[in-house]
């Protein structure tokens, strides 16, 4: 049976892979085991069960959401909107 691959957490700066970027606070699962040695001794990422990953997780439960980040109101499409 194949080894499940460790999570990581994103906690400080972001990652790139293609067209997919990984932002501080987003789960990261490196594709080999030493970009993930290469990336936690940067200080990039870290195991989402350490203490840096937990506090960070905590962090933004605790954040409110920033103003303007609300998906906007139901009647906003602008196709709807439309003179007949």
């Amino acid at each position: 049976m194949a080894k499940k691959p460790e999570v990581f957490l994103v906690v400080d700066g972001c990652i790139q892979e293609g067209k997919t970027i990984y932002v501080k606070g987003k789960e990261y699962t490196p594709p080999n085991a030493e970009l993930a040695e290469q990336l936690v001794k940067a200080g990039t990422i870290a195991p989402i069960r350490s203490a840096t990953a937990q506090a960070l997780m905590r962090a933004d439960a605790s954040t409110p959401a920033a103003p303007g980040t609300q998906p906007p109101p139901a009647n906003s499409d602008l196709l709807n909107q439309q003179d007949e």
